[in-house]
């Protein structure tokens, strides 16, 4: 099995505790529904007593192969608070319909876990695909065409964990 790094909200879903992809928000809806997938938290987690509202950075065992939905693995160890949330990249008034445009390109094969748009403020709207593992840039590039970057922004929930003896992440 392989494990993953990514920052999760900490919910309970039908009496069982579970990790889920934080969409790089700093706070959890109160009324969020369900997502696509999660990881299931063992109740003697290492970690778990620290975890308060909020998002936090856990390692997750993820099984083999990854489900289309549901439980992707096991959380086996909470690492810290999340940093501070991405903030959101403001797309002007008038790009808007561009950015939906390139929403409505994101492929299945990127296991997107949220496609989202939303006003910010009067100045500009928010456009965000969280997928669950890294999709290369020049992939993105290929399916969403040049200047994407500058309209959506693409986030991974789960990041490969590099060790350099086992137990230390690489940077």
């Amino acid at each position: 099995m392989s494990r993953y790094v990514g920052e999760v909200f900490v919910v309970r879903r039908e009496g069982v505790l579970v990790a889920e992809p934080t969409g790089g928000v700093a706070r959890r809806v109160a009324d969020a529904p369900p997502q696509t997938w999660f990881a299931t938290i063992d109740d003697e987690t290492p970690g778990l007593p620290l975890v308060h509202d909020g998002r936090v950075s856990v390692e997750i065992e993820l099984v083999h192969p990854v489900p289309d939905s549901g439980s992707i693995g096991q959380v086996v160890r909470f690492l810290q608070a999340a940093q501070t949330s991405v903030s959101a990249k403001a797309v002007a008034g008038d790009q808007r319909d561009d950015a939906m445009d390139r929403l409505e390109l994101v492929p299945e094969e990127w296991q997107p876990y949220e496609v989202r748009a939303g006003e910010l403020d009067a100045h500009g709207w928010e456009v965000f695909v969280g997928t669950l593992f890294p999709v290369p840039v020049e992939e993105i590039d290929a399916v969403l065409g040049t200047g994407w970057e500058q309209l959506v922004r693409i986030e991974p929930w789960l990041v490969p964990l590099h060790t350099d003896d086992g137990d230390h992440s690489v940077t």
